[in-house]
């Protein structure tokens, strides 16, 4: 193993911290990397052309957002929330979703919408094909789209933590005859927000999130995963192709 500064080259640190972090974060979020899986440095390290300060801040940083595990002399490991901790995870949802459709409703018009409408019509084409972690991805993106336009970041970057632990609580306790969020809960949404029906709006997303909630149960994760370095170079080219909002 090359040193840190060696291996990092004419590449800055932050470079590498930037990258790392955004890809196994994408990884996780896109559930292709499955709860429990074992991150190790020296893989990641290697993928990245970097020394291991770089990973172990990345590491750090995924674990204050409940994405990563790190346990003592065994390493970072993604993480496997517990199922009450899904639950609360839901809950804070609920507070905090039915806060932003009463900010939205009443104020957007049928074009405010149109991000909204696009993102279920790809959801519809993910589904269509089978491709339910797109699909899934599509559906926190929905959620985070909502949030964005409230126009308050703050809201935005507490929604994108809370909707990237409940896909990964989602990834370790979804019964198999579950599949996520369904679109035409998010139609009825959107038509409820669109006609200014806010107490309308308000219970179905509610309706919406504990549908989700009850697809949970205490099912263990597949552990059988594609190889970690395979997982991260495929992350990364995804997020320089189409940065991650």
């Amino acid at each position: 193993m090359m040193s840190a500064a060696s291996s990092l080259g004419d590449r800055p640190a932050a470079a590498a911290k930037r990258d790392i972090f955004a890809s196994i974060r994408e990884a996780i979020v896109s559930r292709k990397l499955a709860p429990g899986t074992k991150l190790t440095e020296d893989v990641i390290a290697d993928t990245f052309g970097c020394g291991r300060g770089p990973v172990r801040w990345a590491l750090d940083r995924l674990q204050d957002e409940g994405l990563v595990t790190l346990v003592p002399n065994r390493g970072a490991f993604v993480a496997e929330p517990p199922l009450d901790e899904a639950k609360h995870l839901f809950g804070a949802r609920r507070l905090l979703e039915g806060g932003i459709v009463r900010c939205l409703c009443g104020v957007t018009s049928a074009n405010d919408l149109r991000p909204l409408i696009e993102c279920v019509d790809a959801e519809d084409q993910a589904h269509a094909i089978g491709d339910e972690r797109e699909a899934l991805r599509l559906s926190g993106d929905f959620h985070l789209r909502m949030a964005a336009m409230t126009g308050n970041p703050i809201v935005e970057t507490m929604l994108r933590e809370l909707v990237s632990r409940t896909i990964l609580a989602i990834s370790t306790h979804q019964r198999a005859d579950t599949s996520g969020c369904r679109n035409d809960e998010h139609r009825r949404l959107l038509a409820l927000m669109a006609a200014g029906d806010i107490e309308g709006a308000v219970q179905e997303m509610e309706q919406h999130l504990v549908a989700l909630e009850q697809g949970l149960d205490m099912t263990k994760p597949n552990t059988s995963a594609p190889k970690l370095r395979d997982v991260l170079r495929g992350s990364l080219a995804r997020i320089k192709a189409a940065p991650l909002g």
